[in-house]
C-alpha cells in the first residue's frame, strides 16, 4: 500500500514539473511576440529617415511587389514628407486625389497605402526645401516633356495584372501612347478618363468609328447602352484589333448566342468571321451589313443563273431612267433572306440551303 502511494506521489510530481517547465518556455515567447507588432506580408513599411538614407543610396524598390520596379527617383537624399505637406500648396490636386480610388488606404494595392502623393511623384523633401515649383527638387512630373516610357513606368509599377497585363507590345503601346493621354489621375470622370464617356474619348482618334456609329444601323453605343470596352480592351489583347476575346466570333456570340452553333449545315463565311458581312460600328444597311442585299450575297455566289443574276441596273437601264422599283423585287425588298432565312446556319434536316 505504501509503495503504491509513493508511486502516485512521484508520478504527480513529475507531471507538475513538466507543466511548469512548458509554461516557463511559452511565456517568454508570447511576451516577445506581443512586444513586436505583427507585420503583414506585403504591407508598406515606414520610409527611412534622412539619417538612415546615406548619400548615393539606390532608390527603394516597390514594397508591395518583390523585386518590383524602383519607386520614382529624385535627388539623392530626398525623404518622404507625407501628403499633408503636399496639400499645403497643391490643395486642388490633393482634394481630387482623396476623392478617387487611389486614395483608399485600406487597399494595399493603392498609392495611399504606401506613400500617398509621393508613391507616384517621388520623395518630396528636396522639393519642399527648394520652395516648390515645377521640376524643383527633382520631382517626377507627367508632362509631355517627360518620355512616354518613363511616365508609363510609374503606372505600370502597380497596374501589372488584369486588363493591363498585356500592355507591353500592344497596339497603343507601339503607337507611343501614354497613360495620361487617356486618363487623368486627378480628374473626376469614371475610370479616371479625360472625357465624360468612353465614346467621347476614343473617337478623338478613331474618327472613322464616330462616323459609323452615327449611321442608321448601329450598335447602341451612342445611346450609352454599350461602350468601347464592351468589345475592346485598349490596354492590349492577344486577338487582333484589341478584341477582348480569342476571336471576333467569340466576342459576337457572347451576346448573339443563337448564332454560336455548331450547326448541321454551316455557312462558311459566317464560321470564318462575322466581319465578312457586318460592320459592328454601324452602316447604312440593316442589320449592319457592309453592302446591301442581295449584292452582298453575290460577292460569293457568282455561279451562272440563280442566284447569280445580277440585280443591279445595267447600262441601258440606267440610260433609260429605269428605277430600282421597276426592276426585280429582290433588289429593293429583303433579297436573298426572303427565302434563305437561316443564313447563319441551320440544324434542320431540310436546311441544306438554309431555308429553315
Amino acid at each position: 500500500m505504501r509503495r503504491t502511494v509513493g508511486c502516485l506521489i512521484t508520478a504527480w510530481t513529475l507531471a507538475l514539473c513538466l507543466v511548469l517547465g512548458w509554461s516557463a518556455v511559452r511565456v517568454p515567447a508570447a511576451a516577445a511576440s506581443a512586444a513586436a507588432p505583427p507585420v503583414r506580408q506585403g504591407s508598406p513599411q515606414p520610409p527611412a529617415s534622412a539619417a538612415q538614407a546615406p548619400a548615393g543610396a539606390v532608390p527603394a524598390e516597390n514594397p508591395r511587389v518583390a523585386g518590383g520596379l524602383p519607386l520614382p527617383t529624385t535627388t539623392n537624399g530626398a525623404t518622404y514628407v507625407g501628403g499633408e505637406v503636399c496639400a499645403q500648396c497643391h490643395y486642388d490636386k490633393f482634394a481630387s486625389f482623396m476623392n478617387q480610388p487611389h486614395s483608399q488606404s485600406g487597399d494595399p494595392r493603392t498609392p495611399a497605402s504606401r506613400f500617398g502623393c509621393e508613391s507616384c511623384h517621388g520623395p518630396g523633401s528636396n522639393h519642399v526645401k527648394g520652395g516648390g515649383g515645377r521640376a524643383v527638387g527633382g520631382m517626377m512630373t507627367f508632362t509631355k516633356s517627360v518620355p512616354t516610357a518613363q511616365r508609363n513606368a510609374v503606372c505600370l509599377q502597380c497596374h501589372t495584372r488584369g486588363n493591363t497585363a498585356l500592355w507591353h507590345g500592344s497596339t497603343h503601346d507601339q503607337r507611343n501612347l501614354a497613360c495620361m493621354d487617356c486618363h487623368a489621375v486627378h480628374g473626376g470622370h469614371p475610370k479616371l478618363l479625360k472625357q465624360p464617356s468612353q465614346v467621347q474619348l476614343c473617337t478623338q482618334c478613331h474618327q472613322q468609328v464616330r462616323t459609323s456609329i452615327m449611321k442608321a444601323s448601329h450598335h447602341p453605343i451612342r445611346e450609352d447602352k454599350m461602350g468601347c470596352t464592351s468589345c475592346h480592351n485598349p490596354h492590349g489583347t492577344q486577338a487582333p484589333r484589341l478584341i477582348s476575346a480569342n476571336s471576333v466570333n467569340d466576342k459576337c456570340v457572347e451576346c448573339h448566342a443563337e448564332k454560336r452553333g455548331p450547326f448541321l449545315f454551316e455557312h462558311p463565311p459566317v464560321r470564318e468571321s462575322c466581319l465578312n458581312c457586318h460592320d459592328p460600328h454601324g452602316t447604312s444597311h440593316e442589320p449592319m451589313l457592309v453592302v446591301k442585299k442581295p449584292l452582298l450575297c453575290q460577292r460569293c455566289h457568282s455561279n451562272q443563273f440563280h442566284p447569280s443574276t445580277l440585280y443591279a441596273k445595267s447600262g441601258s437601264q440606267a440610260a433609260a431612267g429605269v428605277t430600282a422599283y421597276a426592276m426585280q423585287p429582290q433588289l429593293f425588298q429583303r433579297g436573298c433572306t426572303n427565302c434563305h432565312v437561316q443564313v447563319h446556319g441551320s440544324n434542320s434536316p431540310s436546311g441544306k440551303f438554309w431555308h429553315r
